[in-house]
């Protein structure tokens, strides 16, 4: 069934927006009121030790199944910016070579990779021309001394689709690895790292996949994972010491010998061991949630609340910087007054109307930042425009 025909049933299951209209997913989705329930129930199961009356959870196989990957190159973070400092210590560089970026990124696709510039690694910056960047910018950037190259995958300032699979062609004929960051793409578009090629790919759960913080998935590309070690290495991923039950309650037990064994296969190894159950419970609820709605689904209403938005900006004295065509970008459109001092005071009159937006800028491309999401109608973004007239 199509999201508009039971719009009214979707939005009840956000709590949140029975006080404001919300569109600021980009930043933080409003939370799913299921989300708090599953917690719920594992505060129960936890405090009373109930057993048997909790159905099992695979949170894993819902998070592959919305990437359409396999569940065992799939493993959790806490962050976005754990997954990308995971793979900074995967990396073997040396004076010459270089990580490509680009200069929309958010910092966590950056920073972790600045410290090799101690060692003679250069960081390219592909620029960007009124927040677009092409494959041509891409292919001038990336060259033999590339090991990496780190992207967005929607960009979170402009919010640019890029073509990623065509991007990690470009890379892949060079030997250099592709780390795609789909935080502000995942619970937005169509999100396929198999199909795209992708070596690393990670999103977390408090944006577009509107669940708090602290939870995040990290895919690595399977024929990767036996080719790297993690530097972090958790215990509790020594398979062969639990077997025959836990290594303490044996009478042998050696804090050595009991351990000197190798870590599980599968993504599983780069596990840091940085979520709690509670916390898996609760991001399981919004996985199953969007996997229930259809994600082809939500990005279809994305990609059309995002054109009426667009088509109503275009009438009015304001700059767009998302591209027009649907195909290049989700819900997330930026536009400015020209004016700081404007947009900033643009963005305080919405918030006292009770519209969250947000106030972004990033190598000169910025304003204000709309998202709109699949629980958004058409009138909360006439009701946006007609303030926006008004200034």
């Amino acid at each position: 069934m199509d999201i508009e025909d039971r719009i009214y049933q979707v939005r009840n299951e956000f709590p949140l927006l029975n006080y404001v209209t919300y569109f600021n997913c980009a930043g933080q989705g409003p939370s799913l009121a299921r989300v708090k329930d599953k917690v719920m129930d594992w505060w129960q199961f936890h405090t009373y030790q109930v057993q048997g009356s909790i159905k099992a959870l695979d949170a894993k196989a819902e998070a592959a199944k919305m990437m359409g990957v396999n569940k065992d190159d799939v493993t959790w973070v806490n962050r976005v910016s754990q997954a990308c400092n995971i793979v900074s210590s995967m990396l073997k560089m040396s004076k010459g070579d270089n990580v490509v970026i680009t200069d929309l990124g958010y910092p966590t696709g950056s920073y972790p990779f600045l410290p090799w510039r101690e060692k003679g690694v250069e960081i390219k910056s592909v620029k960007n021309k009124e927040g677009i960047i092409t494959l041509d910018d891409f292919n001038e950037a990336i060259d033999d001394k590339t090991k990496l190259v780190s992207l967005s995958r929607i960009e979170w300032t402009s919010g640019l689709l890029h073509d990623v699979k065509a991007i990690s062609e470009i890379a892949h004929e060079h030997g250099a690895l592709v780390l795609d960051d789909g935080y502000q793409a995942q619970g937005n578009i169509v999100v396929n790292p198999l199909k795209d090629d992708v070596d690393f790919y990670t999103f977390g759960s408090q944006k577009w996949m509107c669940c708090p913080l602290q939870a995040g998935v990290l895919y690595i590309k399977h024929d990767l994972i036996d080719e790297f070690e993690p530097t972090y290495r958790n215990y509790n991923k020594v398979e062969e010491a639990f077997l025959g039950g836990a290594p303490w309650v044996k009478p042998d037990h050696d804090n050595i010998a009991s351990w000197d064994h190798p870590l599980v296969k599968g993504a599983e190894k780069f596990n840091m061991g940085c979520l709690g159950d509670a916390v898996i419970w609760g991001f399981y609820a919004c996985l199953n949630y969007f996997n229930e709605l259809g994600i082809t689904e939500i990005e279809k209403r994305n990609r059309k609340l995002s054109s009426y938005l667009i088509e109503g900006l275009k009438e009015l004295k304001v700059k767009i910087h998302t591209p027009e065509d649907p195909d290049k970008r989700g819900g997330l459109v930026t536009y400015t007054t020209l004016l700081h001092d404007k947009n900033q005071y643009l963005f305080n009159a919405l918030s006292r109307e009770g519209i969250k937006v947000a106030l972004r800028y990033a190598a000169g491309i910025g304003g204000i930042r709309v998202s709109t999401h699949f629980y958004n109608t058409e009138e909360e973004i006439d009701k946006l425009l007609l303030i926006q007239k008004k200034y």
